[in-house]
């Protein structure tokens, strides 16, 4: 993964928050520039994984994977959305 900002490829993970059932979030921090940005993880078929010698022998997807996002946020009634704020 790589700095949307600047294309460096070494960051952190900030923070991870696991505690919400079925979600996995992390902030990342990019090594190089600061930018900060959220991943999330998702859960992929096995059949979407193959094992690459190019990589130390780690998993890798071996198929394109389209994830199909299914997100509402539920706000109370007369609640108006909150500021999106870039980091």
């Amino acid at each position: 993964m790589q700095c949307p900002k600047c294309s460096h490829n070494r960051h952190r993970a900030a923070i991870t928050n696991s505690r919400v059932l079925d979600q996995v979030v992390r902030k990342r921090v990019c090594e190089e520039c600061g930018h900060q940005w959220f991943t999330v993880e998702a859960e992929v078929s096995r059949y979407s994984i193959g094992w690459s010698s190019e990589h130390q022998n780690k998993p890798v997807l071996r198929v394109p994977v389209t994830l199909e996002l299914d997100f509402v946020p539920c706000l109370p009634p007369g609640r108006p959305p909150l500021p999106h704020y870039e980091l």
